[in-house]
């Protein structure tokens, strides 16, 4: 993520995994088109701050810095609605042609949660609040073949309410990996 104070250590990893299940629609006889779809995504953020729900349901967010852990993550799930406009080159003889693929992206929280694990001690707290709903972004994929390089870049807010407020409103999703396209 970017934009996180700087009071938040991120773990070596954060993951995020996203299918979309596209439609295309080829614009004439031209090497463009258009593709449009769902999907759903899953982006599991690793560091130092854990949100711990009290019985009442209070939300604190706890700084770990200096605590011995196995895991601490925040999680948050998206149903996805995607629109790409895609441009190709010309079929090589083995059938393969280079892509450019830009996209928007407006995604639904559907679940929001904290994760903690030590030697002792294991606890996930479901439905965390304070992330924001809707999520929007754009994003690209360039490559030869099925494997492409993508890259992700939210345009809204992260966190909107709750205890991560305020040091926590420029934080926003960015994405670098692969991308399989079949």
């Amino acid at each position: 993520m970017t934009g996180a104070p700087s009071g938040y250590e991120p773990g070596w990893q954060a993951n995020s995994q996203e299918v979309l299940l596209l439609r295309e629609n080829v614009i004439g006889l031209s090497h463009f088109s258009i593709a449009y779809g769902v999907g759903y995504s899953a982006h599991f953020f690793h560091g130092n701050l854990h949100i711990d729900v009290a019985e009442d349901g209070t939300q604190t967010l706890v700084d770990l810095t200096g605590t011995t852990f196995e895991r601490n993550r925040l999680a948050l799930e998206f149903a996805d609605a995607a629109l790409e406009v895609r441009c190709r080159s010309q079929v090589n003889r083995k059938g393969r042609y280079n892509r450019v693929y830009l996209g928007g992206l407006a995604g639904y929280r559907t679940d929001a949660y904290s994760y903690y694990e030590d030697a002792n001690y294991r606890v996930k707290f479901y439905n965390v609040k304070g992330f924001n709903r809707m999520r929007f972004g754009v994003y690209a994929k360039l490559g030869r073949g099925p494997v492409n390089f993508y890259g992700q870049w939210g345009l809204s807010p992260l966190v909107t309410s709750g205890p991560m407020l305020p040091e926590w409103s420029a934080a926003r999703f960015y994405n670098l990996g692969l991308a399989v396209t079949l």
